[in-house]
């Protein structure tokens, strides 16, 4: 028996043989690659016996046996020359002692897999034996031990040895067409920083352990076969280009692969070899963000809403595809800082190519998309591919016999498809769509069916078989009288559903190409609807019913089998069938209803948050048109000031003769308001109590505004932010740093006179509230003022020095970024000196900023400013505790009105305490209460107005409802551009407390 006893390195060996084969892992194509992040970790580590020599160590010293070990453990495991995979594959093949001639020679770790000539040529001019023979054992070993790596954008051409590490592969469906789709698994060592970093979200514990952990990540992969090559491509750089648009489902990165196989494609019997040959076969793969539904199957696997709160996520989620349909059709590409502009047609878009990736709508399956330079006509361009249920009644074939150029705007129609379908399915379900379809199947019939009719000769034409929405020419009647049916069948709740059918009928399912609303305007139109639901009143309900509905959608199943099992009817008659029967249909499992989840959760909040609005019949009532009532528009305010300015703004008159002024007069809001307990006050009136406090003011002393003093008191206000100012004190005379950021991208340049007046205005206003003075600075550019007492000459010098330029767009991330973590670095320093200096405290921070919104040096990333404000404002949190007191608030304050700007900060006004954060930011329009702009971040009364405003239509600019056709910022001469940048007005002069001082022009 002594004698069969192991040596020390058998022992070794076979413990490496033990763990290399417990590392290892079966691909889905057959293959075994190795977990080599486990395996390494393990030759690192110390072996039992003893503690003192590494797993490496011990098989250095079974490799060269009685020898001197030439190379040290230190040397195998070095960071940048790491070799254990390579001596560990030596071992593998009875060659471990070679280990120090292949590190001299260059053969590491890194450099794996190395090809087989390569490795042959260093072995042979490394003089080692039997070379040929050796490279060709090492190739063969290798190839489990450096298996594919997938990260973000990383283009792969992968031969037919290297190995993909996808551990679980599921067919998604059967609809591909031209590419095939799967679901994938890969284990966490396999994908990189930046790819875990873009997909966070699809990781998930395979073993439910949290002891022993099998963390994966979730992909969609998309497969297509040698034969598809151009529309693998044409889809690649259609994804490529669109990588920053956040409403296209996420290209990741993309590969090719020589597979192996031992069948034809897709399971059809091989042509060439014999059965047990394999042959090589290429597929062209991109990788995507995985979707759990796509379209059709999410109106399969949910419940439609009720609630309206469901009704409202379900439909914003959705409407975001009008976002990314209009980022293809206006394509901005920036190539190391070179922008092109394209137009861009998608060509396919259904159901099928619209996927629900973590609660939000995505557009995918970019692979009919097609570019072209952008030029000032509508583009027309010839496009394959489509689905003709969906498809535009110009692209049927037998609308013309041939291929046409076609506009993008059969994209609208297309879209306007897919409302009409999930409209149908809100009112009736996943029966109605299946109804829905047998109308429009039993439409076209009858038209093939019917004699020629002299009438109307095209619904006669070339019309074939088939379940789409239009004759040919245009749409379908039966489709506008199934809007009639659905509008008729809404619940009261539903305050979305019937605007949108309107404007799908007016503007999306039209016969004329021309006539069909464009993607850019369609998208305005979309956030006007739910903005005007979701700010609507509300109808309080039980938050109790509330809480058990939430609690019975989260247990429900989010896959449920569809249809009901048939029992074995021939073993059962009679009561006992119908008896299986009833259990059948009873013992159903519970289907989850759309966007319950989102809209409950919101709706429960906000009973914490804010009071319900009770539905009136004035809440109805619609804004007065401006134009209707000028008369009651007549200032009551003494006058001579104001007309000054306009005077000097060329406007003195009809206060609605708006088309040459800054600031254009406000028309009064209609429906159930609160009384205000002040008085609104305009930057006119405003600068007439500027005026009126320093009259005859022959000491030339600073007069506070006593409305700011009743709220800032002691407090300490800074005028526009450098970070570096905030202030920390250990008995603060102020208590409160008030800053302003002024937006000077290219956007602003029609508005910088207006800016110029308000923040002259704003200054004055707040003069004598901060004896530290004021500081000053811009999202882009380095001029600043830091600490300024005067309000005059620098002011004027810096505003003009920091004029907005051409190509200058703003971000307004990094600026917002760098004042929240400054602040909350302050905010951290202070807590940590509390324990030693009790009287320490910070001062509390107000950030006001003026924009216009627009944001254009952001792209597609406009949600980014949310994401910068919830991250730091939580981290603030925990460093103070409760947010209530708002020791940290934000007034943005627009000018100009564009539309998707006013819905950006509106949203970021209403949207973050939905996002765990507390009532912090406001919104004012310039044109609005200079006091609100000054104080309604962090002064309940004036931050209240907010929610009344809200029942306005909220596509109107911030607080103001006069038309934007009718408003201006820019002084011009009758004739010209009221919004031309060149032109600029003499502004009002200074109050007479400072005639001594510069007027210069601002």
């Amino acid at each position: 028996m002594a004698g069969s006893r192991l040596s020390d390195h058998e022992v070794s060996l076979r413990e490496l043989n033990a763990k290399v084969e417990a590392c290892t892992m079966k691909a889905v194509c057959g293959r075994s690659y190795v977990l080599v992040a486990e395996l390494t970790q393990w030759l690192r580590s110390r072996i039992h016996s003893d503690k003192s020599t590494t797993q490496v160590g011990r098989l250095l010293m079974t490799a060269y046996r009685d020898q001197i070990v030439p190379s040290s453990t230190e040397q195998l495991s070095e960071k940048d020359n790491c070799s254990l995979l390579v001596f560990c594959i030596l071992l593998l093949i009875g060659k471990g002692h070679l280990i120090e001639q292949f590190r001299r020679h260059n053969i590491l770790d890194k450099h794996l897999p190395i090809p087989h000539q390569q490795l042959r040529t260093k072995l042979q001019d490394a003089r080692i034996p039997d070379a040929i023979h050796l490279a060709a054992s090492f190739d063969e070993k290798q190839w489990p031990f450096c298996p594919a790596k997938f990260d973000l954008h990383s283009g792969q051409e992968y031969n037919e040895h290297k190995i993909l590490p996808i551990c679980k592969k599921v067919k998604i469906n059967e609809k591909g067409g031209t590419a095939q789709l799967w679901q994938i698994e890969i284990k966490e060592e396999f994908v990189g920083d930046r790819l875990k970093e873009a997909v966070a979200f699809s990781r998930y514990n395979c073993s439910l352990s949290e002891t022993e952990p099998d963390w994966r990540y979730e992909f969609a992969l998309k497969s297509f076969e040698d034969g598809s090559m151009e529309i693998y491509k044409n889809e690649r750089r259609a994804f490529d280009a669109l990588r920053k648009h956040n409403g296209m489902v996420r290209f990741l990165a993309d590969y090719t692969h020589a597979e192996k196989r031992h069948e034809g494609i897709q399971g059809r019997p091989k042509v060439l070899g014999n059965q047990d040959d394999p042959v090589t076969r290429n597929t062209f793969n991109l990788l995507l963000e995985f979707g759990e539904f796509d379209l059709d199957e999410f109106f399969a696997q949910r419940l439609p809403p009720v609630l309206q709160a469901e009704t409202d996520q379900f439909w914003r989620a959705l409407f975001e595809v009008a976002d990314a349909l209009d980022g293809i059709h206006n394509l901005r590409v920036d190539i190391h800082g070179f922008i092109r502009e394209l137009h861009g047609w998608h060509a396919d878009i259904k159901p099928d190519n619209i996927l629900s990736v973590q609660g939000r709508f995505k557009l995918a399956d970019p692979g009919f998309a097609k570019f072209v330079e952008k030029g000032d006509k509508d583009p027309e361009e010839f496009v394959l591919g489509g689905t003709e249920t969906y498809g535009a009644p110009e692209r049927h074939p037998g609308r013309r016999g041939t291929i046409s150029a076609v506009s993008q705007t059969i994209d609208i129609w297309s879209l306007g498809c897919v409302f009409s379908i999930a409209a149908t399915w809100v009112v009736f379900g996943y029966p109605g769509i299946q109804q829905f379809r047998k109308v429009r199947e039993k439409a076209i019939s009858g038209i093939i069916s019917a004699p020629f009719n002299h009438q109307h000769p095209q619904r006669s034409t070339s019309i074939s078989a088939g379940d789409y929405f239009h004759d040919g020419r245009q749409v379908l009647d039966v489709v506008t009288g199934w809007h009639k049916v659905l509008r008729n069948a809404l619940r009261k709740t539903d305050t979305v559903t019937s605007r949108l059918l309107d404007l799908v009928d007016r503007k999306m399912l039209l016969g004329s190409a021309s006539s069909r609303i464009k993607a850019k305007e369609l998208s305005v139109e979309l956030k006007s609807i739910i903005f005007q639901s979701e700010t609507g009143p509300r109808v309080e309900m039980p938050a109790n019913i509330l809480e058990t509905l939430l609690e019975t959608d989260e247990d429900a199943a989010s896959l449920v089998p569809l249809g009901i099992e048939a029992e074995q009817p021939e073993k059962l008659s009679g009561p006992d069938k119908r008896k299986a029967r009833k259990s059948r249909l009873m013992e159903q499992p519970l289907m989850k209803t759309a966007h319950r989840s989102e809209g409950l959760k919101s709706v429960l909040a906000s009973y914490h948050a804010q009071p319900v609005l009770h539905p009136t019949a004035a809440t109805n009532a619609r804004t007065i048109s401006a134009s209707n009532t000028a008369d009651s528009l007549q200032p009551s305010h003494p006058t001579s000031s104001r007309d000054n300015v306009k005077a000097s703004l060329g406007t003195v008159g009809h206060p609605h003769d708006s088309a040459h002024s800054f600031f254009p007069t406000k028309a009064p809001k209609q429906g159930v308001r609160t009384p205000k307990t002040h008085t609104p006050q305009d930057v006119f009136q405003a600068w007439e109590e500027v005026e009126r406090r320093n009259k005859n003011n022959i000491l030339k002393k600073e007069r506070k505004d006593k409305l700011l003093t009743k709220y800032f008191g002691n407090r300490d206000l800074v005028c526009l932010l450098d970070p570096s100012s905030l202030l920390i004190r250990m008995k603060p005379d102020s208590d409160i740093a008030k800053k302003f950021l002024v937006d000077n991208g290219e956007s602003m340049k029609p508005h910088w006179p207006a800016t110029k007046f308000l923040l002259r205005t704003l200054r004055y206003k707040v003069a004598g509230q901060d004896e530290d003075g004021l500081d000053l600075s811009f999202t882009m550019g380095r001029q600043k003022l830091e600490n300024e007492k005067s309000t005059s000459s620098k002011w004027e010098k810096i505003m003009k020095e920091a004029e907005p330029m051409s190509e200058a767009r703003t971000d307004m991330k990094t600026p917002l970024n760098e004042i929240l973590k400054g602040f909350l670095e302050k905010v951290t320093h202070v807590r940590q000196r509390k324990r030693y200096q009790p009287s320490i405290t910070y001062r509390r921070l107000t950030l006001i900023i003026l924009t216009d919104g627009i944001w254009a040096g952001m792209g597609n990333k406009q949600n980014a400013v949310n994401d910068v404000i919830v991250n730091v404002v939580k981290k603030i949190e925990v460093q103070i505790g409760d947010l209530v007191d708002r020791p940290i608030s934000i007034e943005f304050i627009q000018f100009g009105y564009d539309q998707e700007a006013t819905y950006r900060l509106r949203r970021l006004d209403t949207d973050m305490k939905w996002k765990g954060i507390p009532d912090i930011i406001d919104t004012e329009h310039a044109t609005g209460d200079v006091n609100k702009m000054l104080v309604g971040s962090f002064v309940e009364e004036y931050d209240d107005e907010d929610e009344e405003d809200q029942m306005q239509d909220p596509m109107t600019p911030l607080n103001q409802t006069a038309s934007p056709d009718e408003l201006s910022y820019t002084s011009s001469p009758p004739g010209s551009s009221s919004r031309s940048p060149t032109n600029r007005a003499t502004l009002p002069p200074e109050p007479s407390f400072f005639v001594s001082r510069p007027t210069a022009e601002l």
